[in-house]
């Protein structure tokens, strides 16, 4: 019973402490904070039954050890399903197609940005979108309908105005 309250208390304390470090590099203050304050209180209970029994039952720290590789795990695959936050796609393409993309994705009512430039072999068009990234999956399915595109994405630490999807956002 001890080894599964100590693998459990270890297991959920770093799976919030890994979902608590990308909300801080997005710069999510409040639940952050909030979630570091519950982190630690779970770290103090877990860790204080572990070393006041070490000594006698070593497996304590077997359990302990378990549970902090298995809640990194679980806190990115957490964290990657939640899909918090904003990414920005680029993709760059020939004109023409550029255009058909930027024109579908308009349609789908999300913001679009749109500028010249130039490649290897002459004019592109690079299509700048931001997004939730939970819409990110929908995005790269209707990008898989075409062909002969550079497509780059990246996460948005944040945006203070803009378009996104169906949303504006305005913040000072």
């Amino acid at each position: 019973m001890i080894y599964a309250f100590i693998f459990l208390g270890k297991l959920f304390e770093v799976a919030i402490s890994t979902i608590r470090v990308v909300l801080t590099a997005r710069g999510n203050r409040v639940v952050a904070s909030l979630l570091g304050a519950v982190e630690i209180a779970i770290w103090i209970v877990v860790t204080s039954t572990v070393l006041l029994g070490i000594s006698e039952d070593p497996l304590r720290a077997v359990a302990f050890g378990l549970a902090f590789a298995i809640g990194i795990y679980m806190g990115i695959t957490i964290e990657d399903k939640l899909a918090l936050g904003l990414s920005h796609i680029e993709i760059i393409a020939e004109f023409y197609l550029a255009k058909r993309i930027a024109r579908e994705f308009r349609e789908q009512g999300f913001g679009v940005t749109t500028y010249d430039c130039e490649g290897l072999e002459g004019r592109k068009l690079s299509v700048g979108i931001k997004i939730h990234r939970r819409d990110v999956p929908c995005a790269i399915e209707l990008l898989r309908n075409y062909e002969n595109l550079f497509v780059t994405i990246t996460d948005i630490m944040k945006l203070s105005m803009g378009q996104i999807g169906r949303h504006s956002i305005m913040k000072r």
